[in-house]
């Protein structure tokens, strides 16, 4: 039986943080009740139930989400000038779940690419009609990727002595506590000039190239045509796509830790995937929006057990298939069993009456927000 009061107790942390870390932060002594500021979910005229799944759909504030792109992009424009001093020339972009206000933390950490800005490379052969000079740095790109990360991992180290700076990750540099009010990774790269960018200029097709400091290798990501993707479906859907990522974020958050280890298996990415591929399933009326938890629920149960279904599915970004491990199929399943779970929840909470589950109980069940 799913206890909804500890799940928006749980849901509030995430989102603004422990009452008593929320006071700290904002110089308010006081241990007399919960500062904090209530939170349009918490507001419904509603059972906890579904306050619950709104409030899971729901972002997380926007002043949050400001301090988060605020400090990813001071600690990047920071490490630029310092490695401008050892003539190294970087420039800085967001990627991931802030970037795509899919994060479900207040304290969300933030990923910042930083990108050699004066070497890249061509797919080739390079189209007609563009125009690229050859480097007069000769060394394979690998290297001057690797050079770019050992630096930055000395600077960073320098500049914030009182942070934890871990380097020990193949592929970022996580940065923590300290004078940060935010958790920062630090991903040196590389820019790769596709034939689609060459073709149309456009920015979302240009592809970077990620430095993999354990087997010294460059990995090739399109971060900004997944960006470009999943906001024009989101826009396309009425904000629901980013609803729905959300709401299999905080199920997965609110599991047991034996369940949610394997769970994690999808990453952020694969999860952001599997909603994009809702399609039509993402509409919903404003006014009907646990619509949203049981087409999730009857999505998820169809690419659990279907295999050929399963197996057909993209990453919005066309790279590789959603499904590329069989770990990923379990997590899956424990996903859908919870959503499961929590949708039957939810419909005996708004009609205690009823036994058998049936999907329209949530599709015509009206939300008045105020």
């Amino acid at each position: 039986m799913i206890n909804f009061e500890n799940r928006l107790a749980n849901l509030k942390n995430r989102r603004q943080g422990t009452a008593e870390r929320d006071r700290l932060e904002k110089g308010m002594y006081s241990y007399y009740g919960d500062l904090r500021p209530t939170e349009a979910h918490e507001k419904l005229h509603e059972n906890a139930a579904i306050k619950y799944v709104i409030g899971s759909m729901a972002a997380v504030s926007q002043e949050s989400t400001k301090v988060s792109k605020d400090e990813g992009e001071r600690v990047a424009s920071t490490l630029i000038d310092m490695l401008k001093t050892s003539g190294i020339n970087a420039e800085a972009r967001m990627q991931g779940s802030v970037a795509l206000d899919i994060h479900i933390e207040g304290h969300s950490d933030v990923d910042m690419l930083i990108l050699k800005s004066d070497v890249i490379t061509v797919q080739g052969p390079a189209l007609p009609g563009t125009y690229y000079s050859d480097s007069s740095d000769t060394r394979p790109m690998v290297d001057i990727v690797r050079e770019l990360r050992l630096q930055s991992e000395a600077k960073l180290k320098s500049r914030y002595h009182a942070a934890e700076v871990n380097t020990s990750r193949a592929k970022s540099i996580a940065l923590s506590g300290g004078s940060l009010r935010r958790k920062v990774d630090i991903v040196p790269s590389s820019w790769h000039d596709t034939h689609d960018y060459q073709r149309s200029k456009l920015a979302h097709f240009r592809a970077v190239k990620i430095y993999d400091k354990d087997n010294h290798t460059l990995i090739e990501n399109k971060p900004f045509l997944h960006i470009k993707k999943v906001n024009d479906r989101n826009t396309q859907y009425s904000g629901n796509l980013k609803k729905v990522i959300r709401l299999m974020k905080n199920i997965i958050a609110d599991m047991p830790d034996y369940k949610k280890s394997k769970a994690k298996k999808l990453t952020s990415y694969d999860i952001a995937a599997i909603a994009y591929s809702m399609n039509e399933s993402l509409y919903c009326s404003q006014y009907l929006p646990l619509t949203l938890l049981e087409n999730l629920r009857s999505y998820l149960l169809i690419i659990s057990y279907i295999d050929e279904r399963r197996n057909s599915l993209i990453v919005p970004d066309e790279s590789r298939k959603i499904f590329n491990a069989e770990e990923k199929v379990e997590a899956l399943r424990i996903l859908y069993n919870e959503v499961n779970d929590l949708a039957e929840a939810v419909q005996k909470a708004i009609n205690p009456l009823k036994e058998k589950y049936d999907g329209d109980v949530l599709r015509n069940r009206h939300v008045v927000f105020f």
